[in-house]
């Protein structure tokens, strides 16, 4: 899995502090304020435009500012929605 800030056309990468953490740390300062270490929480998860991912309005935890999108990246054969439905939905037969 890859955790990515997307902002202003840019595409930082983000790390996991440690298993079933609330939040990534941003390599690199926090984008509003400036604080040397960025903790970024998500809110608002949505599959991708290209369904390859989930986003989330990336809010930081030192300012609390929204300052960009959160995207995260998994692997999947038939994209983040099918992927949902076949996991958390009913059975499907083909």
């Amino acid at each position: 899995m890859k955790v990515y800030l997307l902002e202003n056309g840019r595409k930082t990468i983000c790390t996991i502090p440690y298993k079933d953490a609330s939040h990534v740390v941003l390599k690199g300062s926090c984008p509003q304020c400036g604080d040397a270490v960025c903790k970024l929480q998500g809110t608002g998860k949505r599959p991708s435009s290209d369904d390859q991912a989930w986003e989330a309005d990336a809010v930081a935890a030192c300012c609390h500012k929204h300052v960009g999108t959160l995207r995260v990246e998994t692997s999947t054969m038939f994209g983040v929605r099918e992927d949902e439905v076949v996991l958390n939905g009913r059975c499907r037969v083909y």
